[in-house]
């Protein structure tokens, strides 16, 4: 676990966006403290005015108390608005900005993270910031001029029975205290588990197929129990300490409050003690026990949040790609690889070694062999994705006049299209998924690659375009969407053009006609590197790579 020090600080750079707000929030909780003590005034003097202690008018005072009440709900309607707006505006900025942090990190073969659990920090973890800088924050802040301004007008009022009072709830809060490390590490325990279950959830709710034709849903269900019964298990255990924390603070409270009441009951029966100034105290040591309760009760909720700021900080603590500035060449550049070797961070035996390879400017490229040799780990590296372990990758192109030779990275990236292995059309429509790549693509441009990737089947269903592809395409076969992933591919503008398996799922006529168009199309205009197990792509190359 993180020091506590660290998670402050972390908690201290995560409220920069947002601290005027929180500024804000703050000043309207002063001006609801002067209100409240305020109205303990106006209480003490109506009181006593009823009771013939203090003169003035009552229907003067009636009227001040009503405007002081009427105040009171319009501050604190206006709070609870200021804070929502708060809230929404702060949680949805840490979720683009920590989402941003993610899709630029560097990359090194894997993810680091299952992107269920990714997605639980970037939503719950967020959340639970989010309340810690927007509401609890802010909140303690407040509760501690609270604190200081009653405690300052009861010892004014009472000297002796205001300390009782303070002292009985520190003695709570310090007993409360001694479990802090302790539901810190049950909140910790917990987020995990969580975690775990979305993780089942996304899983198996994506792969719903393979779940019902290989293992079947009670195998899965079964999983699913056991770490729910953990949740339950440490919980359980979470609320028993929490249960003891809120106990000491329930003896804090209950104690300081039937002090005040027989203070006033027996200094109104002797005499030293009118009913304004018993309503006044009662009201008083509400106004303190409450603000030292609420820092007790935050305790937990501080706990649950340093846990998210410590899951957190995990993401944001994962290495960034550079951001340079994005080079593209004009046409099609050629690559060359020498004495390229790599090998993954967590592996044995290199994948790639002393391998050395020319890709020509405007060439198609059949890159083939066993699985598992190496292919689509030479994708990446010749795209910038990973980097070699030894050896350079170069691209050579024109820029403007200049010819020059540049080292593959991120900052060449943008020479690159893509068709990856598989269905990876997003949650959308068909359009949608074209637009992503160039927004600005009018329907000539997308009818045009529509066309040349062989789908033009798309203009006969009976949404035409707009037709949704669902999540991981469903309502299309795999050989749709793999057609519809080429077209997305050709709608960008880079110069080399990716194929990772990208007809596997096509009949032979279909991948022939489609070969043949993207060739009559883009050969010479693109450099096109093509991996397959496919005979047809062989006799439309230019060369074969063989491992």
């Amino acid at each position: 676990m993180k020091s506590i020090g660290y998670c402050l600080r972390s908690a201290l750079k995560l409220s920069r966006p947002a601290r005027w707000r929180i500024l804000v929030s703050f000043l309207i909780g002063l001006v609801q403290i002067a209100a409240s003590l305020f109205f303990v005034w106006i209480s003490k003097a109506l009181v006593d005015i009823a009771t013939k202690d203090r003169e003035g008018s009552i229907w003067l005072y009636v009227g001040i108390m009503a405007g002081v009440m009427a105040l009171q709900i319009i501050l604190r309607l206006f709070a609870a608005w200021w804070e929502k707006m708060n809230m929404v505006k702060t949680q949805n900025l840490l979720r683009r900005n920590h989402f941003a942090h993610i899709l630029n990190t560097r990359w090194i073969g894997k993810e680091i993270y299952h992107s269920a659990d990714v997605v639980n920090r970037l939503e719950e973890d967020i959340r639970v910031i989010t309340e810690l800088l927007c509401v609890k924050i802010p909140d303690i802040a407040i509760t501690v001029c609270q604190l200081v301004a009653a405690s300052v007008y009861a010892v004014i009022l009472a000297p002796g029975l205001i300390w009782m009072v303070i002292v009985l709830m520190i003695v709570a809060i310090i007993g409360s205290r001694m479990y802090f490390r302790k539901l810190r590490s049950l909140t910790n325990d917990i987020r995990r588990k969580d975690s775990q279950a979305q993780q089942v959830f996304q899983d198996n709710l994506r792969l719903r197929s393979l779940v019902l034709m290989l293992f079947g849903p009670s195998k899965v269900i079964g999983r699913l129990d056991g770490i729910q019964d953990d949740i339950e298990h440490l919980t359980r255990k979470r609320l028993f300490y929490n249960m003891i924390a809120r106990g000491f603070m329930s003896f804090g409270f209950m104690g300081g409050y039937a002090a005040a009441f027989f203070w006033g009951v027996f200094g109104i029966n002797s005499g030293t003690v009118t009913y304004g100034m018993m309503t006044a105290m009662l009201q008083l040591v509400g106004q303190v026990q409450r603000p030292i309760s609420d820092i007790g009760r935050a305790i937990p909720a501080f706990i649950h949040a340093v846990t998210s700021i410590e899951r957190l900080s995990e993401i944001t603590e994962l290495e960034l790609e550079k951001a340079d500035r994005q080079i593209v060449f004009e046409g099609a550049p050629s690559i060359k690889l020498e004495n390229i070797g790599f090998s993954y961070p967590d592996g044995n035996e290199r994948v790639l070694s002393d391998f050395n390879y020319d890709f020509p400017s405007g060439s198609l490229t059949a890159v083939m062999g066993a699985t598992g040799a190496g292919k689509s780990t030479l994708l990446k590296i010749v795209m910038g994705l990973l980097h070699p372990t030894c050896g350079s990758a170069t691209m050579t192109g024109k820029i403007g006049s200049e010819e020059k030779i540049l080292e593959i990275s991120a900052s060449t990236r943008e020479n690159f299209t893509y068709v990856p292995q598989g269905n990876t059309l997003l949650s959308g429509s068909i359009k949608d998924n074209l637009l992503l790549v160039d927004p600005q693509a009018t329907d000539e441009d997308m009818k045009k690659v529509l066309s040349v990737a062989e789908a033009d089947f798309v203009f006969s269903l009976p949404k035409g375009i707009d037709t949704p592809c669902g999540e991981d395409g469903s309502g299309l076969s795999e050989g749709q969407c793999q057609r519809i992933a080429i077209a997305r591919a050709l709608l960008k503008k880079g110069g080399v053009l990716m194929l990772d398996e990208a007809t596997s799922a096509l009949d032979s006529k279909t991948e022939h006609r489609l070969l043949e168009k993207l060739c009559s199309t883009y050969r010479g205009e693109k450099t096109i590197i093509f991996i397959s197990h496919r005979e047809a792509v062989a006799e439309f190359a230019d060369s074969i790579l063989k491992f």
